[in-house]
C-alpha cells in the first residue's frame, strides 16, 4: 500500500479559542477523528493564531479523498497545498489537533508561524512540536483486525 504526506494551509470561518473543542472546532475534530480512523488517515490539525494547517499521511487514494473533502468545507476558506509527496513511513502515526498558544508552548516558541514562506519542513517540526506541547485531542488510529471486524 502506497502511503502520501499532503499538507495544506488554511483560515478558520469562526474565532478561535485556544484550548477550546467546542462548536466548529469540536465538529471538524468529531468529524477527522472518525473520518480517520475508517480511511486509516493519521496526521496532525495545527491551530495557529489565525490559521489552520493539517498533515495528512495514509494511503495516497484516501488522502486524496480527503483533501478533496476538506476543501468545500465552509468553516474554513483559502485552502491552500503546500505539499504532496509519497512517504516511506508516517511522521504522525496517530490524528491530533494541537493549539499553538504560548500557554501550551515552551519558552521562546512563537505563537504563529509564517506559513506563505517558511519550508515544508518547518511546517512539520511545527506539527512535531504541537504534537508535543500542543496536543488538547487526540484519536488512535485503528488498525483493522485480521478477520475484516
Amino acid at each position: 500500500m502506497a502511503l502520501s504526506q499532503l499538507i495544506y494551509t488554511s483560515y478558520p470561518a469562526f474565532p478561535i479559542r485556544p484550548g477550546s473543542l467546542t462548536g466548529p472546532l469540536g465538529e471538524i475534530m468529531n468529524a477527522g477523528r472518525d473520518h480517520n480512523s475508517r480511511n486509516q488517515i493519521s496526521g496532525i490539525l495545527g491551530v495557529e493564531v489565525n490559521r489552520f494547517f493539517q498533515i495528512l499521511e495514509g494511503p495516497t487514494d484516501k488522502v486524496k479523498e480527503t483533501f478533496e473533502r476538506i476543501q468545500y468545507d465552509k468553516r474554513h476558506f483559502g485552502v491552500q497545498l503546500k505539499h504532496f509527496d509519497e512517504l516511506g513511513e508516517r511522521t504522525f502515526k496517530d490524528w491530533s489537533i494541537g493549539f499553538a498558544a504560548p500557554a501550551y508552548l515552551p519558552s521562546g516558541e512563537p505563537a504563529q508561524i509564517d506559513f506563505d514562506t517558511v519550508s515544508v519542513q518547518t511546517i512539520i517540526d511545527r506539527g512535531r512540536l504541537l504534537r508535543r506541547y500542543g496536543v488538547i485531542a487526540e484519536a488512535a488510529l485503528e488498525t483493522p483486525s485480521a478477520s475484516g471486524f
